[in-house]
């Protein structure tokens, strides 16, 4: 088995040997200068819609972006009431502990005051 050094040392020679410049064959530049010259460049199509398939093309991409809006409306209304009602939660469990210490501090009291 060959040693990783030995290993490395094959693939840099293989790749020096496979990125080695190339010559372009006789006449390359001549005949890729002509082609071009040539050749014109390609005209574009320009394609027309019917004016009813735009009516309805514009209709379905209205309804689409409404359909976003109100997604997206009802998705911040949801989580809107997710939150209050986690402050809420919050708020009474804020109240039994503190209503709960209140308790505690009373007892607290009451057994040192014996």
């Amino acid at each position: 088995m060959k040693q990783p050094e030995e290993l490395n040392s094959e693939f840099e020679r293989n790749l020096t040997q496979a990125l080695r410049p190339v010559d372009a064959p006789e006449g390359f530049a001549e005949r890729v200068i002509a082609r071009a010259q040539r050749s014109a460049p390609p005209a574009g199509k320009l394609i027309q819609m019917p004016l009813r398939t735009r009516m309805w093309a514009t209709g379905a991409i209205a309804a689409a972006l409404l359909t976003g809006v109100f997604a997206q409306q009802t998705h911040v209304r949801h989580e809107r009431q997710k939150a209050e009602l986690a402050q809420q939660q919050f708020d009474a469990a804020m109240r039994i502990t503190d209503q709960t210490l209140d308790d505690v501090r009373q007892q607290l009291q009451h057994s040192i005051g014996d």
